[in-house]
């Protein structure tokens, strides 16, 4: 895959409109990738598996990342199957890769 870090780090980072915010399950309403590291951190593991099956048949968040923040790197990493099952794990991807925008 092919991407330009520099376009990654612009629309990853940046906050979208509400229109396109992700609504998690609980309620919460989701503009950037870091309230959505911080808010997928304190889902209790049922809020987690709504959003996210082990098999990977749904992962709403990889979708949104995907469709809305345009970062497929991303959203292919959180498909990978650590990710899926563990929470923890799903969570360090996010912020691992944030900081690596951050330093582009």
């Amino acid at each position: 895959m092919d991407v330009n870090p520099h376009l990654l780090k612009k629309t990853t980072l940046s906050p979208v409109s509400s229109d396109h915010a992700f609504n998690v399950c609980r309620g919460d309403r989701i503009t950037n990738v870091y309230d959505l590291a911080n808010c997928i951190e304190h889902l209790k593991p049922e809020e987690f598996k709504h959003h996210v099956t082990e098999e990977g048949k749904r992962n709403d968040f990889a979708t949104w990342i995907f469709d809305v923040l345009k970062n497929p790197a991303l959203a292919r990493d959180l498909n990978y199957p650590l990710n899926l099952q563990d929470q923890k794990h799903f969570v360090k991807t996010i912020r691992d890769h944030v900081k690596w925008l951050e330093g582009v």
